[in-house]
């Protein structure tokens, strides 16, 4: 382990899994890799037919899966102190870091699926001002009430919305970007491709998509958290041929340089 590197041993339980006992590495997040900013919201150009063929295609899903498949995190206070302590106190130098990648500018309209305890919303909402606005949604009521007590606490008025990625209750084109952090490796594989979907049937065509999460071939991941579990059993660029088959262009991704996280990004056609 170098110098900039500390480590963490915590155990993970899922209900659908063994417990994991993860010992993770982190070390300082270097410059976002910067996202030209989008001259202003993208029109609300939608072809509509396609839009609602999207819209069936999620509803069987979640009739199909089961509304249960992802239970989400449940440990708000634990969550916030493990990425406080893997930031080395600079989470919030970290979530600007990956809102750099988004593009985002005063006016836009933000969808944080997945938004947990609502800190990366928080700094989002005030990048969009004035004019813009933050919506969250997560699968954990628990998580929910803590981004709840934060937003009200920093006094900014952003939503948060009790709901599933695979059915988002939102129209067709109402957001310029969905982002989802560390969100994907947790959601079943039968279920990606329809959050996906859905990500794509509420963006307008220019609207943008920003992924990051776990990826890289497993023996060549840097950190120990990347590796085991949920975590290494996903890759995130495995990805990328899904989101062209639903309309998504212009990506590019690469490594972030924290706990193996990258990045995958695209443009909605």
């Amino acid at each position: 382990m170098s110098g900039n590197e500390r480590s963490i041993r915590f155990v993970r339980r899922n209900p659908e899994q063994a417990v994991h006992y993860h010992t993770i590495r982190f070390e300082t997040v270097p410059a976002a890799i910067a996202m030209p900013a989008l001259a202003g919201p993208a029109p609300l150009r939608k072809d509509v037919t396609n839009m609602h063929h999207l819209r069936s295609e999620t509803r069987a899903a979640g009739a199909a899966v089961g509304p249960g498949a992802n239970k989400g995190i449940s440990f708000p206070r634990l969550y916030d102190l493990l990425v406080l302590m893997l930031t080395r106190g600079r989470d919030r130098a970290y979530r600007e870091a990956l809102l750099d990648l988004a593009g985002l500018a005063p006016g836009f309209q933000l969808l944080d699926v997945g938004c947990g305890t609502g800190t990366q919303a928080i700094a989002a909402w005030r990048r969009v001002q004035p004019g813009g606005s933050v919506v969250g949604v997560d699968v954990s009521e628990k998580m929910l009430a803590a981004a709840r007590r934060k937003a009200s606490r920093a006094d900014v008025e952003i939503p948060f919305h009790h709901a599933d990625a695979v059915n988002l209750p939102f129209e067709d084109g109402r957001f310029d970007v969905v982002t989802f952090t560390t969100v994907l490796h947790m959601v079943p594989e039968a279920r990606r491709g329809f959050c996906l979907s859905e990500a794509a049937r509420v963006l307008p065509p220019g609207g943008r998509l920003l992924l990051i999460d776990y990826a890289g071939p497993v023996g060549e991941r840097g950190h120990m958290s990347a590796k085991h579990g949920l975590h290494g059993q996903f890759d995130l660029h495995h990805l990328r041929e899904q989101l062209a088959s639903i309309g998504f262009e212009r990506m590019e991704g690469g490594p972030l340089n924290w706990l193996g996280l990258h990045y995958l990004r695209g443009v909605r056609s």
